[in-house]
């Protein structure tokens, strides 16, 4: 069995084993509509060559929503709405599918305005939010919902129906012995709410698909053999397939979202035990985006089908490259969460760190090709010369350093972000697959300017270095200096000034290297610049670590023999003195390049950090928008 090959169920041929898996977009409006953007979004993804798209997950009640943007299946132009993405993706000979649920003490105050339902009243701790108990007239109208729902996405075209069993829905509630505490038959037998929503299906002229979770991964949670009475009782209903992810929405979000620092073995593991419990075709999903475990996938039978999420909102054209065995032009997802997740919980909607064109056509062709030399080779460069590239113009890169990158290249040398050098070295290779013309250990004052049409400045940032009394008799080295290897540390104690993203990672490093590390940060918060999910992770690690030290509402006022000064909370005390002081204050926009443009009287414009300091998908975006006016 390859995973290139075609299969039939039902008599509908999927034209190989890839399936896109459900990603939230957060693309409609408040009232769920679809509008330009899931248009273009369902559009690239039709044309990436997957076998079935799974449309992202509606919820078939109000009061089940997940989010205030969330694609609708409950208004009266749902089902008009809904024919567009089914046109689409057949358009490409492509099985549409869609992913129903009902999210129950997981769903979205903001966007259902009511208290969460679900089986019994158990706090959610994602949310926050303890939900109230579900009456018996409240499910029997769930239960309608869901005949509503699935009535609709027929009406609509779709030829497939996903069930949201797992992941902490409302089904996987009601079956979960740690969540349903009921009395009543819905208590006694817990699978009784299951099998009546599985009854809905019966007659249903469509592939049917049962989304399970393998584990939970929570003390007394949902288990692999677990999921055995879901499995016979979707093979007893006449369900079609069997997609396995990991997690549950409320109390595991980094394996329900498959986050860039979890093991990647683990859910390998039990695949084979889902596999080995049914003989329906199993789906696999959660970072299965690697041609090694692809290759191992389908050596060791541990599926019948791989489903992508992030990795097609990286790259579109996944599945055609894989097919065609175009590996070194796959534009890899690192699981990092920041332009997907973080912009969906935003409200901003689905993106991508690497891919500017999530929700967009091809940038058209310029109307008049110019001599374009962009300066400074980190995220915001590279998108902006690639796109430039795409767009008809002929584009010198020069870079400063030796290597392309920029800041961005510090991001795999942090804990749990090792996966970071998949987009970086895929962000490179594109750039270095489009640009004829890359020069690096260039200096733009050393470049015969006149040659050029207009230029991008993208020389990004430097660190900023706080004036601070006694700062210049210390060892000193900044963060960049740090993660670019540029500099080492002395002595065995160090003194980390800034605990935005970059210091705290530097202080995770340095402590677990053993080094005695004391971090400060004026405000209350550490990390407010990080991805939540990876933020929590991290302070778990951090939590019992001996090594170090965290400061907040902490002012360093002064560096003298003694020690340190400081204030905390209005009073001064006095720190042991440290071998190195590490700055990681922030970053400024490095401002030397324009200056030099404006004094040769050259047209420019700015882009990424050199414009405003940011993260890598602002840069990434910055750069490709730009593109786009020239």
């Amino acid at each position: 069995m390859k995973f290139d090959e075609s299969y039939e169920i039902k008599g509908r041929v999927f034209k190989n084993r890839y399936v896109v898996a459900p990603v939230k977009t957060a693309y409609a409006s408040l009232e769920g509509e679809v509008n330009e953007r899931h248009l273009r979004y369902y559009e690239n993804l039709a044309k990436g060559g997957a076998g079935m798209i799974i449309v992202e997950p509606v919820s078939v009640s109000q009061n089940g929503k997940e989010h205030p943007k969330q694609l609708s299946i409950t208004s009266e132009k749902s089902v008009e709405d809904l024919e567009k993405l089914v046109k689409i993706i057949k358009n490409h000979n492509s099985i549409p599918a869609l992913h129903v649920n009902h999210a129950g003490r997981s769903a979205n105050k903001m966007a259902t305005k009511t208290d969460p339902l679900a089986p019994s009243s158990i706090l959610c701790p994602m949310s926050g939010l303890t939900p109230k108990e579900l009456k018996k007239d409240e499910i029997k109208q769930i239960q309608n919902d869901y005949k509503n729902a699935l009535s609709k996405a027929v009406q609509a075209g779709f030829e497939a129906i996903e069930l949201q069993c797992g992941h902490g829905g409302l089904i996987h509630q009601f079956l979960s012995s740690r969540l349903n505490k009921r009395e009543d038959e819905y208590g006694k037998d817990k699978t009784l709410f299951l099998k009546e929503v599985m009854e809905l299906f019966k007659d249903l002229d469509v592939i049917k698909i049962v989304r399970i979770s393998g584990s939970e991964f929570v003390e007394e949670g949902w288990s692999p053999k677990d999921n055995k009475i879901v499995l016979d009782l979707a093979k007893k209903y006449g369900f079609d397939m069997v997609h396995c992810g990991f997690g549950n929405a409320c109390d595991t979000p980094p394996w329900y979202y498959s986050h860039m620092a979890l093991p990647e073995e683990k859910p390998l593991e039990i695949l084979k035990s889902i596999k080995s419990m049914s003989d329906l075709p199993v789906i696999a999903v959660g970072r299965m985006a690697d041609v090694e475990k692809l290759k191992r996938a389908e050596a060791e039978n541990l599926a019948d089908f791989i489903a992508f999420g992030r990795p097609v909102v990286a790259d579109s054209n996944l599945v055609n490259k894989l097919v065609e065995k175009r590996y070194d032009e796959i534009d890899y997802c690192g699981y990092c969460l920041q332009g997907c997740l973080y912009n969906v919980k935003k409200g901003v909607g689905l993106g991508c760190i690497i891919n500017p064109e999530v929700d967009k056509s091809s940038p058209g062709k310029a109307v008049t090709s110019k001599k374009v030399m962009v300066i400074g080779g980190g995220p915001a460069g590279m998108s902006c010369a690639v796109t430039l590239v795409k767009r008809g113009h002929d584009v010198t890169l020069i870079e400063k350093e030796s290597f392309l990158g920029g800041n961005f290249a510090t991001a795999p040398k942090a804990i749990g972000k090792e996966s970071m050098a998949r987009p970086l070295e895929s962000l490179i290779k594109k750039t270095r697959r489009y640009v004829r013309d890359i020069r690096l250990q260039s200096d733009v004052s050393k470049t015969e300017l006149d040659e050029f049409d207009y230029f991008v400045v993208a020389s990004g940032s430097h660190q900023q270095i706080p004036d601070i009394k006694g700062l210049e008799s210390q060892n000193v080295i900044t963060s960049l200096e740090y993660f670019h290897s540029l500099k080492k540390i002395d002595g065995k104690r160090v003194l980390i000034l800034g605990a935005g993203m970059v210091g705290i990672e530097a202080a995770e490093n340095l402590a677990k290297e053993g080094y005695k590390v004391v971090i400060t940060k004026r405000g209350e918060e550490v990390g407010n610049d990080m991805e939540p999910i990876t933020k929590k992770l991290m302070m778990m690690r951090l939590k019992n670590n001996s090594n170090l030290k965290i400061m907040t509402k902490t002012t360093i006022k002064e560096f003298v023999n003694e020690g340190v000064v400081y204030e905390q909370d209005g009073s001064e005390g006095v720190l042991e003195a440290f071998d190195t002081v590490m700055v990681a204050t922030g970053l400024k926009s490095d401002e030397s390049v324009r200056e030099f443009l404006d004094a040769n009287s050259k047209a420019y414009s700015i882009i990424g950090d050199a414009k405003e300091v940011a993260n890598i998908y602002e840069a990434v975006k910055s750069g490709y928008e730009e593109a786009l006016k020239i």
